[in-house]
């Protein structure tokens, strides 16, 4: 039984969602798709737009047959952390045997290769990064930089090398031309194995966030170890981050026409009061959104939550939330009496440094109580929480109750006897975030979620 996983977020699913799903199962010959997904709050550090029932249903309409809950703590975590909770939790269910995840590259010997690198840290490569990051970089920008540092002194030590060879004797005029710094990376380097990228692609890969989470997720296949294979596949459509339709786009000749990405769905339900377009999301998924009972909510509909917790929180509480530190807890408390708006503040106190996604993913962790030492605690996650599935999907869940390495949970009030204390403290955290989420609904004036005990799994 050959089952394809895929970590998501579906926030919400849209077309390049339903093509990932098509083309992984033909890919894999897949007899089943099974999906985790982030609950209530997600990897950029703010609510979803749906509940995670809702997107459930989303998903299982449009492909999927299993869909469990990947832990607020990887959920909401930086892609290192969201990535190897997510594997973790598909490997422990013991039947999937193939893991998808779009990338902007077909070049799948490359991530490969680069994730090799990533894992293995060479020294060159570390202190590198401990330059980069001594600058005042980020660490994604950090990390990118010393990585291609290390890969152009691997070019230029294997260039050498080649120089002085004698049955390379006649290759010397190219190793002088100027062209050759970005024209190969360690052409005859053992590391990268006849692949030779150019710096600039290089560059562009670590440039791009889906290609970020596919080294993550290669990193993490590795580290465990998993057997499970992975299956990358080129991402269509518009970039993730790219906040426009389509349709509202003059030139979309030569685009993959309807396939807008989650954000720009998002941006459009926030700032307009005209209806989506139809053709921006699967028929099935259009539906259930446009006939969603509740409010859409968006990071700034938590702004007096956080304000809260800004003004209440001392410096060493502040320091002690993930993605935070003892500077960064300085800064939020000189800067919190500017404070107007969650996206506001990040706006404000963001820096070279410090970026805006890392700012509202610590702002998530305050409001959800998830502290640096967490992810120490809770390297992995402890338990499989199912959120739906298709009926016709009963032989997945009979081979899954079968080879599972963790306890399967369908009902938090039932999870007592199943879960150890430890394991329980991290659910403890889902139903903290389910209940924000109901809090910021009732603050809109809605009422109708109901808690984590009472929502039955979504059967289809």
């Amino acid at each position: 039984m050959n089952v394809v996983g895929i970590i998501a977020e579906y926030n919400p699913f849209h077309q390049g969602h339903s093509y990932q799903i098509q083309k992984l199962k033909k890919l894999c010959s897949a007899d089943y798709v099974v999906i985790a997904m982030s609950g209530n709050f997600v990897q950029r550090g703010a609510p979803a737009l749906m509940d995670k029932y809702s997107r459930t249903k989303m998903a299982l309409s449009c492909g999927a047959d299993l869909v469990l809950e990947l832990p607020s703590l990887f959920a909401t975590a930086s892609a290192e952390y969201f990535a190897r909770g997510g594997v973790a939790l598909l490997n422990s269910t013991g039947i999937v045997t193939h893991l998808g995840f779009g990338a902007e590259t077909d070049n799948g010997k490359l991530l490969s290769e680069l994730a090799d690198i990533l894992l293995e840290e060479p020294a060159p490569y570390q202190e590198r990064l401990r330059q980069e990051l001594k600058t005042g970089s980020s660490f994604p920008a950090a990390r990118s930089a010393a990585l291609l540092h290390y890969l152009n002194s691997a070019q230029l030590q294997d260039s050498n090398a080649a120089v002085k060879s004698p049955q390379l004797q006649d290759s010397n005029a190219a190793v002088k031309s100027p062209q050759l710094q970005d024209s190969t990376v360690a052409a005859g380097c053992t590391s990268m194995q006849n692949i030779c990228p150019s710096l600039t692609e290089i560059e562009n890969i670590l440039a791009s966030p889906n290609n970020i989470l596919a080294l993550e997720y290669l990193q993490a296949l590795t580290d465990l170890p998993s057997a499970i294979m992975p299956m990358p596949i080129l991402r269509k459509g518009r970039g993730y981050h790219d906040i426009f339709l389509e349709s509202e786009l003059q030139d979309t000749a030569s685009l993959n026409h309807n396939f807008c990405s989650a954000s720009a769905i998002r941006s459009y339900l926030k700032e307009r009061c005209t209806q989506l377009p139809e053709t921006s999301m699967p028929q099935l998924a259009y539906e259930i959104l446009d006939s969603y009972s509740h409010p859409f909510l968006f990071e700034d509909d938590f702004s007096q939550l956080l304000h809260y917790e800004l003004l209440t929180d001392d410096i060493e509480q502040l320091s002690a939330w993930g993605d935070s530190s003892l500077e960064l807890a300085h800064r939020l408390l000189t800067e919190r009496e500017h404070f107007t708006s969650w996206s506001r503040f990040c706006q404000h106190i963001k820096t070279k440094n410090i970026t805006y996604a890392r700012l509202s993913r610590l702002f998530t962790h305050m409001l959800l109580h998830i502290r640096q030492e967490d992810y120490q605690r809770f390297p992995t996650p402890a338990y499989l929480r199912i959120l739906g599935f298709r009926k016709a999907a009963a032989p997945l869940l009979t081979s899954l109750k079968k080879n599972s390495s963790l306890p399967i949970i369908t009902n938090p009030a039932e999870a007592g006897p199943l879960l150890s204390a430890t394991a329980a403290k991290l659910l403890a955290m889902d139903l903290r975030a389910s209940n924000l989420y109901r809090l910021c609904l009732n603050a809109k004036g809605d009422y109708s979620l109901k808690n984590d005990y009472r929502q039955q799994i979504i059967r289809l």
